[in-house]
C-alpha cells in the first residue's frame, strides 16, 4: 500500500513538472521555427519562407517576390556571404502564441518599391508566431519592419 501510495505521488509530482510552464512546441522547437523562416526570408528564398507562415502571410511573401528586379538580384549575387541573424528573445504571450525578438547582419533591405535594395550592416525585427499543426508558423500582418526600438 505504502509504495503504491509513493508510486501514484511520484506520478502526479512528474506530470506536475512536465505541464509547468511549458508550452505547446516547446522553446526549442520555437526557436528552430523561427530560425529557418528568418534564414530563408533574409536571403530572399521567399519559395522556402513560405513553408514557415500561416496561409493568411503567404501574401506577403508572394508580394515581396513580386518586388524583386534585375538590380536586385544583381547585389545579391555580388555578395560574399548571406545574412547572419540571432534570436535575442522568446517571449511566450500563450501556449500557442510567442514574440520572437531577433537581429540581422549583413543582409539586403527592400524598403522601397521600384528602388534597388541596399545593404545593411545591422536591424533589429520582431516576428509573431502560431503554434499550429505541430509547428510554429509566422504570422505577418505586413512584411517584417525593422524595430527602431528593441526590447
Amino acid at each position: 500500500m505504502k509504495t503504491t501510495s509513493i508510486i501514484a505521488l511520484l506520478c502526479v509530482f512528474c506530470a506536475f513538472l512536465s505541464c509547468n510552464g511549458s508550452h505547446k512546441g516547446g522553446e526549442r522547437q520555437l526557436r528552430a521555427d523561427a530560425d529557418s523562416f528568418v534564414t530563408a526570408y533574409f536571403d530572399w528564398r521567399f519559395d522556402k519562407a513560405l513553408a514557415w507562415c500561416t496561409d493568411s502571410s503567404a501574401i506577403w511573401l508572394r508580394y515581396a517576390a513580386t518586388q524583386v528586379h534585375e538590380a536586385d538580384i544583381e547585389l545579391l549575387r555580388a555578395q560574399k556571404e548571406g545574412a547572419s541573424h540571432t534570436i535575442d528573445e522568446l517571449t511566450f504571450i500563450n501556449d500557442s502564441t510567442a514574440l520572437v525578438a531577433f537581429s540581422v547582419n549583413n543582409f539586403l533591405a527592400m524598403d522601397t518599391i521600384g528602388k534597388a535594395a541596399r545593404q545593411v550592416t545591422e536591424a533589429n525585427y520582431k516576428l509573431l508566431m502560431k503554434y499550429k499543426n505541430g509547428r510554429w508558423l509566422v504570422s505577418l500582418k505586413s512584411l517584417p519592419q525593422e524595430e527602431k526600438t528593441f526590447h
